[in-house]
């Protein structure tokens, strides 16, 4: 029994903390109406355009707002009461979707209108983000540090599910009531979301990071240091900066998706079923390891850990690519699915537990728009590497090359290879 429970994922700060049970709930909602809104733009879209290009497009308008905001919401953080940007990033949420279900019925000039969409679609991927960072600037000021590898778990887990439940959703709602209820019902979550959240406690950024012990005071002590700046910070702290690069690494290697349509063609006649079960496989895979994180919590060398993970994903991927039968590909592709989730919530822990309170925000906000941005640039680099060799070539020579760099990386980043997990802290009272 108590290997189980080490092996399961830890729920302790779901049990101990109202705060972050809010947070955690209101997140797992608000994932869902995201979900909604990456469905329903496209839909419509298409369906006033007839085009693909306009769909591309707007889905480049959301993700260009969403890294935009993840940045300002970074640094808003850092400087206002962060209870007060999550409110108003979530009511903005609401209000824009609700704007998007006004356009959606004709409401605004007798038929839905695209340059709306277009705006109102920029809109939410802005503020929402806003919202976003400052949510998670202010998690480690609600649990404990022996804790965050918990959370980096249940952050993972609500992520994938909502991923996987959202798209469902929509499909559903469109096909039953068309992409305008869709929008209403996005709303709806989002403003339920506001009413979870208002009973959040003021956290301000210089609210204590539970769990870390500040320097003794005396008479003749200097007065506290002041922040560094944000570049200066990175720079300076190697585990963070380590953590960073390890990141852009793992979010290229996320780009091999971009190369799964060609692959099915080549290997697998183009059947549907293959493209849909390998695009499940990676989220399928995570989820797995989301729910057996528990013995993360007693890692010693975390960054031992992250980097293996980060080499054996690439070595994976090549296998992926050389698999010459559809059930091997999957499970391939699972087993990248664990490694990334592992990957995911250690990089969590370890940036929480080496920034400090005032600093969260922005470096939240630059760690978040790093991984949105570093997708999006591995899939046109996978893409790129598909115009020169057919998919699976691709696969493996990217895979290479990736692996390579990590290589590279893993031998310089001497910081992050030698941390280790400090001592559990006693818990403060919440």
């Amino acid at each position: 029994m108590t290997a189980a429970r080490s092996l399961l994922i830890d729920i302790s700060p779901l049990r101990e903390s109202k705060p972050f049970r809010r947070i955690f709930v209101a997140r797992l909602i608000s994932l869902v109406g995201i979900g909604l809104l990456l469905v329903s733009v496209p839909v419509q879209m298409f369906d006033l355009t007839g085009s693909s290009a306009h769909v591309g497009a707007a889905t480049a308008v959301t993700g260009i707002t969403t890294f935009v905001g993840m940045l300002v919401g970074g640094s808003l953080a850092d400087r206002f009461d962060r209870k007060k940007l999550i409110l108003i990033g979530r009511s903005g949420a609401a209000l824009s979707f609700a704007g998007l279900a006004v356009n959606g019925f004709g409401f605004i000039s007798g038929t839905p209108s695209v340059g709306v969409l277009y705006g109102l679609a920029g809109i939410d991927g802005l503020i929402g983000a806003l919202s976003t960072s400052a949510l998670m600037a202010a998690v480690p000021t609600l649990i404990p540090r022996d804790q965050l590898v918990a959370v980096g778990a249940l952050s993972a887990l609500t992520v994938r599910i909502g991923s996987a439940v959202s798209p469902g959703i929509a499909g559903f709602v469109i096909a039953a009531a068309g992409v305008e209820w869709a929008y209403v019902v996005a709303a709806c979550l989002a403003t339920t979301t506001v009413l979870i959240l208002l009973g959040l406690p003021s956290m301000p950024p210089t609210a204590p990071i539970v769990g870390a012990q500040p320097a003794p005071a005396s008479p003749n002590s200097a007065p506290p240091e002041q922040p560094k700046s944000l570049l200066r910070f990175i720079a300076g702290e190697r585990v963070v900066l380590g953590v960073m690069i390890v990141g852009v690494l793992a979010m290229l290697g996320a780009g091999v998706v971009a190369l799964l349509p060609g692959l099915v063609a080549e290997r697998f006649d183009g059947d549907a079923r293959a493209t849909g079960l390998l695009y499940a496989a990676v989220a399928a895979g995570a989820i797995v390891a989301a729910l057996t994180s528990g013995w993360l919590a007693s890692v010693r060398r975390p960054g031992v850990v992250l980097l293996s993970a980060l080499l054996a994903t690439f070595v994976v991927q090549i296998l992926f690519g050389l698999a010459p039968l559809a059930w091997l590909a999957i499970g391939l592709l699972l087993v990248v699915g664990v490694l990334e989730a592992i990957q995911e919530v250690l990089r969590y822990s370890l940036i929480q537990h080496h920034t400090p309170g005032p600093l969260l925000g922005r470096v939240n906000g630059v760690w978040m728009a790093q991984e949105v941005g570093g997708v999006s640039v591995g899939a046109l680099v996978a893409g790129a590497f598909g115009t020169i060799w057919v998919a699976s070539d691709a696969i493996v020579y990217y895979g290479i090359a990736l692996l390579a760099v990590s290589v590279i990386a893993a031998l310089g980043l001497r910081s992050l290879v030698g941390v280790r997990k400090e001592p559990a802290q006693a818990d403060a009272v919440r």
